[in-house]
Order: C-alpha cells, then sequence, then structure tokens
C-alpha cells in the first residue's frame, strides 16, 4: 500500500481500480495465521485528516465491488499504523471511525468481513448504532 496512493483516492484523483491494483501485493502470509501488510509511507510534514467520508467511500466501493475484502483489511490496517492519516478520536465521529479501522484490521477476533457487515458498519458510521456489538 502507497500512502500516496490512497491520499489521491481519497482526493478523488484516481479510481478504487487503481487503488486496488496497488494494494494487490501489499499483504504477504508469513505463517499460515499471520500476515505483514507492506506500507510505502509518505514523505511529508503535513497530516492528512480522515473524515467519515473517507471512510464511507472505501465502505461503498467495497460494497460496489470496486474493491475487495482484502483491500478493505489492507486499507485498515495501514491506517491503523499510519502516522500521516489522522483523525480526532476523541469526537464521536473519530471514535466511530476508530472504532471500525480497529474492527476491520481485527476480523479474526472481532466480526468478519462480508456483506452483510459492511453495511453494519456504513449504519454504525453514519447513525453512531453499533449493531455488529449486539450480536
Amino acid at each position: 500500500m502507497t500512502e500516496s496512493i490512497l491520499k489521491e483516492y481519497f482526493e478523488n484523483k484516481i479510481s478504487s481500480e487503481f487503488l486496488s491494483a496497488d494494494l494487490n501485493g501489499s499483504k504477504k502470509k508469513l505463517t499460515y495465521d499471520t500476515s505483514e501488510i507492506s506500507v510505502v509511507r509518505m514523505e511529508s510534514d503535513n497530516e492528512f485528516e480522515l473524515q467519515q467520508s473517507h471512510l464511507n467511500k472505501i465502505l461503498n466501493d467495497t460494497l460496489n465491488g470496486n474493491l475487495t475484502f482484502d483491500n478493505l483489511k489492507v486499507i485498515s490496517s495501514g491506517l491503523m499504523f499510519s502516522d500521516y492519516f489522522t483523525w480526532d478520536s476523541d469526537t464521536e465521529i473519530g471514535n466511530r471511525i476508530t472504532t471500525i479501522i480497529v474492527e476491520l484490521d481485527n476480523t479474526e477476533i472481532n466480526f468478519p468481513i462480508s456483506i452483510k457487515n459492511i453495511k453494519l458498519w456504513k449504519e454504525y458510521l453514519e447513525t453512531g448504532n453499533h449493531k455488529l456489538k449486539s450480536k
């Protein structure tokens, strides 16, 4: 995953297909149950503030088949450990963004990525009603 390409995707400068091509090969299987995500970091003193609309965009593109479930997992892992992409987790929306990214990054202990669950994450992002937690 290349942070500059993800940024351009969020800014609507490149397509989801271009992003997906960049993400393919970013995930390397280490053992039968562990993998590693390769990320090319941004060389910048600035930060990019992740907004609700950015997370909604990747969820929508996954629902529409433009990004794969693996793409979504790679993006969430990249965002989790990025110094470039930031969000204010002290706000209500920022807390929702954090929750969704953490859950997408840790599907083995949280919830699997599926069409149904992506729709529930979208609903949580938009309304604050986290129906996955009540499962």
